[in-house]
């Protein structure tokens, strides 16, 4: 979780990002710039190429690497709980990559369950091989519809148990037939869904009365005082007069 100097910094990025009128809300690349300034990490610029890997962040002066997200909640109470995509998982495809050349969509749920949990944890490791990182977090901030309140939750990030899962076809209410979302379960509580037709794994989290919550005082530049003010710093930052507005 943050430190006391880190989440101070959190708040001065938000009310930074805000600030700015050409960004509507903090999400994607401008949530990994944010964490990049808390963690006081280097950020690259995204036009020299974006990586596949799962880490977003990476610090390696400590081996720690961060997935990391941003969503809209309609409530941020402690305990609620909310599904995030976490990767696109065509195991079918990836099925004699996975050692199952059999695997299809009429195969068990616990074998589909199985080949899903191997193909996400190949990721994690991977990934964590290849950014050199030992420490692995899932950092998710989130945030309301109004854009005023905030929530910064951390997860541990590591390789499932596929022993401790369960899996079911989720049942469509309104049909009463078998839908298109695969259910791994613990303890009767739903953890992983995946979605046959999108390929698309979510993960389940729940937030924790330990997370860092925010309330923000959305202050907007006009257009002309942000253009103004970026070039004054860019000026000063490139000690150069090439930058005139």
């Amino acid at each position: 979780m943050l430190t006391n100097d880190e989440t101070k910094r959190l708040k001065q990025a938000i009310l930074a990002a805000i600030a700015s009128p050409l960004i509507g809300s903090i999400e994607d690349y401008s949530w990994e710039a944010i964490f990049h300034y808390i963690k006081n990490i280097p950020l690259s610029d995204p036009a020299l190429g974006r990586s596949k890997l799962l880490y977003d962040a990476v610090d390696s002066k400590t081996a720690s690497g961060w997935s990391l997200k941003s969503l809209q909640l309609n409530s941020l109470t402690t305990d609620n709980t909310f599904l995030f995509v976490i990767q696109r998982a065509d195991i079918i495809k990836k099925a004699i990559q996975l050692g199952v050349p059999s695997l299809n969509l009429q195969s068990s749920p616990a074998q589909l369950g199985t080949a899903i949990i191997q193909h996400w944890n190949e990721k994690i490791r991977s990934s964590q091989t290849a950014q050199n990182v030992i420490n692995s977090y899932e950092g998710i901030l989130l945030k309301n519809r109004e854009g005023n309140e905030y929530v910064y939750c951390e997860y541990p990030l590591n390789p499932l148990d596929p022993n401790v899962f369960s899996w079911a076809w989720a049942i469509d209410k309104k049909t009463g037939e078998v839908g298109a979302g695969l259910q791994g379960s613990i303890a009767g509580k739903t953890q992983l869904v995946w979605y046959k037709n999108q390929k698309q794994l979510f993960r389940s989290r729940t937030i924790p009365a330990a997370a860092i919550r925010l309330k923000i005082e959305r202050t907007r530049l006009t257009i002309d005082r942000y253009v103004e003010t970026i070039f004054a710093a860019l000026q000063t930052q490139t000690n150069t007069q090439d930058f005139v507005p």
